[in-house]
């Protein structure tokens, strides 16, 4: 099987193309901003990344697609309005999926660098391929048997 795979068309209603992510499942962001960490923004945009970075994804994408027998997965591609510092403690998200886009991945580029997407996209692209046998229950989070899953996928490809 080949996997048909591609960049997803973000709708975006907001006239400055600013948009809020969830990350109310994610605790974690409250308490190290407290300790002084720099968090990610919960305000993204549409990111435009160079080619070389989106081929990258997309090559990656089919890939791990294929191995998973996901048929169809598209990526969004955005970036935090507040980027994050090039040095120092930081805490977000590299990549996302989430069941109200089932055929979505999400990739924060400006914080997943290109030597590291591979990985980033194969995590979520292994999210994808549970939850389309899982309810959505058990595919939201990065927790539970939907990271269990990823995580496998991960340590299998070597």
């Amino acid at each position: 099987m080949e996997p048909r795979v591609g960049v997803a068309n973000v709708e975006v209603d907001s006239a400055d193309g600013i948009f809020t992510i969830g990350r109310e499942a994610f605790p974690q962001f409250s308490w190290f901003a407290r300790l002084g960490v720099h968090v990610q923004s919960d305000q993204v945009r549409v990111s435009k990344p160079d080619s070389a970075y989106v081929e990258a994804a997309l090559a990656a994408l089919e890939e791990a697609c294929r191995l998973l027998g996901v048929p169809e997965a598209d990526i969004a591609f955005v970036d935090t309005v507040i980027p994050p510092p090039a040095q120092g403690l930081r805490y977000g998200f590299k990549g996302s999926f989430t069941t109200d886009h089932p055929t979505w991945i999400w990739i924060f580029a400006n914080w997943a660098a290109l030597a590291e997407l591979r990985g980033v996209v194969r995590h979520e692209a292994a999210h994808l391929a549970f939850a389309r046998t899982h309810s959505a229950e058990e595919s939201e989070g990065h927790s539970g048997p939907s990271e269990d899953f990823a995580q496998a996928f991960e340590r299998d490809a070597g």
